[in-house]
């Protein structure tokens, strides 16, 4: 798309509720890309803002309290921007977004949505990504969260290749300690995987993503392909427990302690334990087969940790460690002091810089070209309690499930 001549430029600089009038005032107007440098090198703009500005687009740089300035990842239920407060108040953060269109559209993605805004309100753990604020605004819904530096183990060991024996034991160790405070906490994560755990400049791992976690004791709702139901499975097929794969509903924390074994076991050998072929072929391999020794693709892995991750991969629940308690128990003795392997920079932990390094154009082209997201007007943002909206929103099956759900949250 073409940028626009400088008049449009500075009335969607304008519009857009960004950039002040002073400083607005203080840019030469000759030339739209050289006023939006200035306005970038000032930080007064993120090289995102500019690019979007620069096509016309105004909107969708607020949601509720926060203000967007670059795009972090996708997930499966949404983008994930870096955004921080609109009174600068607090530090960056990771904003999970569902867009209007998506929300009225698919009506289980908003479902899971709103569990995800419940359940993570009630995790405080360190190896947990903390879930600071969620809410509605305008028909669009989202989550704040705790930024978190570095890398997802899954990048980590596609750029690297397989980690060493202390590396993925200092890893696991904190996986399986935030996986306990889950469990500990009445959750079942139900989709741990690499791509779910993110590894910190200082070594230390996060779990993310509690967009299909289950409370234990929580009943199936009316819609029951929300949370997954016997011939409709919710999982990836890679780390999924094969109990998982016959009632998604009916698992409980032995089904992540399998994950944890297909995840440890991808981060020891550099690849899934049954790589390739179909959903329904990896679901009965999961079911059915012994992964190839870890010794194939890293000979030095010790005895002890081999037998680990395959009791970790037993097929039957029982015949699994007992928790994640005992696992990080075993794992810590192997733990190294450090990582030998930078998942970033630790000393890139200013704001100034944690924007200029993920505020990198072209670092992600679809994210980047996307549309912002339509109909937030600039202004003082219209935030609705948003247990409330869901009603509104057509999903009531999903409403009655969420109004359980908090009922057995708010015993935590």
């Amino acid at each position: 798309m073409a940028e626009t001549d400088p008049a449009d430029f500075f009335l969607a600089a304008t519009r857009s509720g960004l950039i002040s009038a002073d400083d607005l005032a203080a840019v030469p107007r000759v030339d739209s890309r050289a006023a939006a440098d200035h306005l970038v090198a000032a930080e007064k703009l993120t090289h995102f803002q500019a690019e979007k500005l620069l096509r016309g687009r105004w909107q969708g740089f607020f949601i509720g309290p926060y203000v967007i300035l670059a795009p972090v990842g996708r997930g499966g239920m949404g983008a994930v921007y870096l955004a921080r407060r609109r009174d600068r108040t607090g530090g960056l953060l990771a904003l999970k977004v569902l867009s209007p269109k998506r929300a009225k559209a698919e009506a289980r993605t908003l479902a899971r949505f709103l569990r995800e805004m419940q359940l993570g309100r009630h995790l405080e753990h360190p190896n947990v990504t903390r879930t600071l604020d969620a809410g509605e605004a305008d028909g669009t819904y989202f989550i704040a969260m705790e930024y978190v530096p570095g890398l997802s183990l899954r990048q980590l060991v596609e750029g690297g290749g397989p980690l060493s024996v202390p590396d993925a034991a200092r890893v696991f160790a904190d996986v399986a300690a935030g996986l306990a405070h889950a469990h500990a906490r009445g959750l079942v994560h139900r989709d741990l995987k690499p791509a779910n755990i993110m590894v910190t400049p200082e070594g230390r791992a996060k779990l993310l993503d509690l967009g299909l976690a289950i409370m234990a004791g929580e009943r199936q709702l009316d819609d029951s392909k929300i949370l997954g139901t016997k011939g409709y499975v919710l999982g990836t097929m890679d780390y999924i427990a094969p109990e998982q794969t016959t009632d998604p509903t009916a698992v409980g924390p032995a089904a992540d302690l399998y994950a944890l074994g297909c995840s440890l076991y991808f981060a020891l050998a550099g690849l899934p334990p049954f790589p390739g072929g179909t959903s329904k072929q990896k679901i009965q391999r999961q079911r059915a087969e012994e992964p190839p020794p870890l010794a194939q693709f890293n000979p030095a892995v010790p005895a002890p940790l081999v037998a680990l991750v395959r009791s970790l991969m037993a097929k039957n629940p029982a015949d699994r460690p007992s928790s994640a308690d005992a696992v990080q128990a075993v794992l810590k003795p192997w733990a190294g002091d450090a990582l030998s392997r930078p998942s970033g920079d630790p000393a890139v932990n200013s704001t100034r810089e944690t924007v200029a390094a993920l505020d990198a154009p072209g670092s992600d082209p679809e994210l980047w070209d996307a549309e912002p997201i339509p109909g937030v007007a600039v202004g003082a943002p219209d935030l609705k309690p948003w247990v409330l909206v869901a009603a509104g929103c057509g999903v009531l099956a999903a409403l009655v499930g969420l109004v359980v759900l908090v009922g057995l949250v708010s015993r935590l």
